[in-house]
């Protein structure tokens, strides 16, 4: 079973009570969700990109698979290790839809280009976006560029997913079809899942809670369903 480690780790900016985490310990499996909690500001956006591999922590380590990241290079192991979901989806506007999810491919350079291509097409479709594959950014909706951002996350099927509030932007029916989307879609393929939330709308469906709270983790616990409940997406 991959995991994603946090050991002792610590980040603290050049200021005044800049320290973001404070001795933070953490682990996430493959194939199990997670939601993270905590008051604006509290660093969850931080905590997210120093899993990630996105953020260097001032002390610690980052262990993904028992491998210290940023001993080393670790663009291409990132690339197939992780799938991040932005707060603000983060497409280039002038790509395609399909042009933003082979994105990763072009980065990590593995496989071949026509595989990737029929993968994204696949993705594309798995989240309700046939026929939109050559529309770019600006002509999508809110919860469209969201689900470019997720089928973009999992092509190279990435064993994690990292989403950062990734219904923060949508309401009402959007924002419920993008979460059940997302967890389908992280059954399906076997990956674990670390959302970061304000609100409540992931309680229900994570294995367990875990909230940041004067830079550490102050509480875990589990809750819902979690991956390896029934199938939760509806086509809407």
């Amino acid at each position: 079973m991959s995991e994603l480690r946090l050991q002792d780790v610590r980040l603290a900016y050049a200021f005044p009570g800049g320290v973001v985490l404070d001795g933070v310990n953490f682990v996430l499996r493959s194939g199990e969700s997670c939601v993270l909690k905590g008051r604006s500001g509290c660093g969850k956006t931080s905590f997210l990109h120093v899993l990630g591999g996105l953020l260097e922590p001032s002390g610690g380590q980052v262990l993904w698979d028992g491998r210290v990241i940023f001993a080393a290079k670790q663009n291409v192991l990132r690339g197939r290790t992780i799938g991040f979901i932005f707060q603000n989806h983060c497409l280039l506007p002038g790509l395609t839809a399909l042009e933003n999810v082979l994105l990763p491919w072009r980065i990590a350079g593995c496989g071949s280009f026509r595989s990737a291509k029929s993968r994204a097409q696949k993705l594309l479709a798995d989240v309700w976006l046939s026929g939109k594959e050559h529309s770019v950014p600006n002509s999508l909706s809110g919860g469209e560029l969201q689900r470019v951002a997720l089928a973009r996350a999992l092509l190279l099927r990435p064993p994690f997913l990292l989403a950062d509030e990734p219904t923060g932007s949508l309401d009402g029916a959007a924002e419920i079809r993008v979460r059940d989307l997302l967890f389908d879609l992280c059954r399906r393929e076997g990956a674990g899942l670390l959302a970061v939330s304000h609100g409540e709308i992931f309680d229900d469906f994570v294995d367990r809670t875990a909230t940041l709270e004067g830079g550490k983790i102050c509480g875990e616990g589990g809750h819902g369903s979690g991956l390896s409940g029934q199938c939760l997406a509806k086509k809407y």
